[in-house]
């Protein structure tokens, strides 16, 4: 059975100091309040372990689902998540899923994992004459997404708003890598970013959270 609660990441989130727009605006306590109300997080399901055809290396699938949420005062204009591997010598990634932008079509997306170092993944356009029934079946998205690190110990996926519509996310993302066969657990590292624009101020308020997680691996049949 899958174990949700172990591999759930939800850092306080803070306003990055470090950004651009770092301003003196930012340094109100009620602005920083304001900020931390506002959710990102990522739900990992356990990570499922196959063998692959190189010797001495497996390749770890993990499935996870980013959620941002904003205060009811605000609004997300970017989000950006990225899991860092490389604590573990000799892991990177595979390949990621969705790979591809998505804008303001809505679409169905639907991953697989056969075997080798790809995903199985098919987008289809959702018709826009669907019947309310057909249309609660299909995996529907409006922002925009690009995700990058193939090849790399790290991937990052960033979801932007399109046009004046407000951003929500709550979608399924996946990673396949590979790792040393000997490897029990891989430490992760996750840093999630965003920007938010709040009733009655100007701009925009950079906010951050970090967080360390193991990723416990199982051995293979």
């Amino acid at each position: 059975m899958n174990d949700y609660g172990q591999l759930w990441a939800e850092p306080e989130l803070e306003i990055d100091d470090q950004s651009e727009r770092a301003d003196p605006v930012t340094v109100d306590e009620e602005i920083r309040v304001l900020a931390r109300a506002n959710r990102l997080a990522i739900r990992c399901e356990s990570a499922v372990r196959h063998r692959d055809r190189t010797p001495g290396t497996d390749i770890i699938e993990f499935p996870l689902r980013c959620v941002a949420h904003p205060h009811p005062d605000c609004r997300f204009r970017w989000a950006r998540v990225t899991l860092d591997l490389s604590g573990t010598a000799g892991a990177s990634v595979t390949d990621l899923s969705p790979r591809e932008e998505v804008s303001e079509h809505p679409v169905k997306i639907t991953t697989r994992y056969s075997s080798g170092l790809k995903f199985d993944i098919a987008m289809i356009p959702a018709h826009p004459d669907l019947s309310a029934e057909r249309s609660a079946e299909q995996d529907v998205y409006f922002p925009k997404l690009t995700v990058s690190g193939i090849g790399f110990g790290h991937a990052i996926w960033d979801f932007t708003a399109v046009g004046a519509e407000p951003l929500t996310v709550d979608r399924p993302l996946r990673l396949l890598a590979t790792v040393p066969a000997t490897t029990m657990q891989v430490p992760a590292r996750l840093t999630l970013r965003g920007a938010v624009t709040a009733r009655g101020l100007p701009g925009w308020i950079p906010l951050i959270g970090r967080q360390e997680k193991t990723i416990p691996l199982e051995v293979p049949a």
